[in-house]
């Protein structure tokens, strides 16, 4: 039972990294904290299913999404983005 969770763990862990890599190399995009923290939840998703599941991070992002995990993660987030957690980071 700990290798499991520890290798899901690390799949999360580099699948944050990947998302983080991939969001910093976006040139000209001005910061967005709410795309920022989806794209980072996507990647600790998609990071812990390649590990489990013995997938490639890509292989396990198209599984995701085939299935429509990527997008409920999506919906998920943007309704606690909207309902709690917007009022702390509105721009003034």
């Amino acid at each position: 039972m700990i290798g499991i969770i520890k290798n899901i763990l690390s799949g999360v862990g580099s699948g944050l990294i990947t998302a983080f890599l991939g969001y910093m190399k976006s040139k000209g995009e001005g910061f967005d904290c709410a795309k920022f923290v989806q794209t980072l939840v996507v990647g600790g998703v998609v990071g812990g299913v390649a590990q489990s599941c013995g997938m490639a991070y890509d292989d396990a992002y198209d599984y995701l999404a085939s299935i429509g995990v990527i997008s409920l993660i999506e919906y998920i987030k943007k309704s606690i983005w909207r309902r709690w957690l917007s009022k702390y980071f509105e721009r003034k």
